[in-house]
């Protein structure tokens, strides 16, 4: 894939700098820092859920093993107990 980027001056002198101290071509730093950006997108990803999980909160809740066919009539019921028949 070929790539036409525009950079701002202080981006074009960060690029200069990690080119000069590295060595390396324009292609192998896009390259890398793709990589990184990469791995660190997929770690914060994953992340989330094994916090919840880890927490107790996914799987924590009680109720109806069907509760997502029937939620309206269980509502309905809590709203009853709650404030009588209206």
């Amino acid at each position: 894939m070929r790539i036409n980027a525009r950079l701002d001056e202080d981006h074009r002198r960060k690029l200069e700098y990690l080119m000069r101290s590295s060595g390396s071509r324009v292609s192998d730093i896009l390259k890398q820092a793709i990589d990184v950006l990469y791995d660190r997108t997929q770690k914060s990803e994953g992340h989330s859920d094994k916090l919840f999980k880890r927490a107790g909160f996914v799987g924590c809740g009680d109720g109806p093993e069907d509760l997502s066919l029937r939620y309206k009539e269980e509502l309905e019921k809590t709203v009853a107990t709650k404030h009588g028949h209206r």
